[in-house]
């Protein structure tokens, strides 16, 4: 399904019914449409999951937007939400679509009833402006024989879970086959989604204080699901957020990595229905 926002179009899909709305926003979900966040239908939410603009079927973007990437998705959630009638809404991203939410909740708080974060940050101002995954993923953009090896790279890394779940038939079936379908999805990315490179979020933000006076003006409820083997976000980064949220709530799962959402699939859902259910 299509919703025209802001000028560009972006693909959604949809889950469940009622009031209670949950809405997500990433550069794409999982193939195969299980678990995080569509699952959260199954516990009684409107889910609507929405492709950001300048990835897969939503509209392309060919000029670099600067530090502005972060605010424009956000508004395009805003105006996703507004399009669709819906007042009130609870949001979940995960990685860089946790940083949209951060967004979201500095900008426009009176739509939000609370907020989810998987392994959301906010990132570190240490280390640059942009990670070194999506400064790979930019260089490959003109370069095939690098974009095969990250594709490859992807593949294994989804493969290790078909190893982590051997023990469980249907599990392991389940990512041998995503397996496949993420390494054939990267190699079919265009040069335009390669070289998005929207920094971190909050870019504006130029030290981790600053970061966390604006976290401060945070009032909505806000929980941060990590993980302690997650080496792109340390679990050191949320530490701060947690302390500084006034409303704030944090798990951290021992077993889980940067998709904690495919490590621990019950846990997560149960953790964000238990969180949201009470926001409505």
């Amino acid at each position: 399904m299509y919703q025209d926002v802001n000028g560009v179009t972006l693909y959604y899909n949809e889950y469940g019914s009622g009031e209670k709305y949950i809405l997500s926003a990433q550069m794409g979900f999982d193939p195969d449409e299980k678990g995080w966040p569509m699952d959260l239908a199954e516990e009684g939410f409107h889910v609507f999951t929405i492709q950001i603009r300048g990835y897969g079927k939503s509209t392309h973007v060919f000029e670099d937007l600067g530090g502005e990437w972060y605010n424009i998705w956000a508004d395009d959630v805003y105006a996703f939400a507004q399009a669709k009638g819906i007042k009130k809404f609870f949001y979940t991203g995960q990685s860089h679509g946790a940083g949209i939410g951060w967004h979201l909740a500095l900008r426009h708080p009176e739509v939000l009833v609370g907020f989810a974060a998987l392994v959301g940050g906010p990132h570190s101002r240490k280390g640059g402006e942009t990670s070194p995954g999506r400064m790979k993923a930019i260089m490959s953009a003109d370069d095939p024989e690098a974009r095969k090896k990250m594709a490859e790279a992807t593949r294994d890394y989804y493969l290790s879970f078909a190893e982590k779940f051997a023990d469980d038939p249907e599990l392991k079936a389940e990512f041998e086959g995503k397996a496949q379908k993420v390494y054939e999805g990267q190699l079919k990315m265009s040069a335009e989604e390669l070289r998005i490179n929207p920094r971190k979020p909050l870019s504006h933000l130029k030290t981790d204080e600053e970061v966390y006076r604006e976290l401060a003006k945070i009032k909505i409820p806000v929980l941060m699901i990590n993980a302690l083997q997650d080496k792109v976000v340390p679990i050191t980064d949320i530490l701060w957020p947690v302390s500084v949220i006034k409303n704030s709530k944090c798990v951290i799962y021992s077993n889980a990595g940067h998709d904690v959402h495919y490590d621990c699939r019950d846990d997560v859902r149960r953790e964000i229905a238990r969180f949201a259910s009470d926001l409505f």
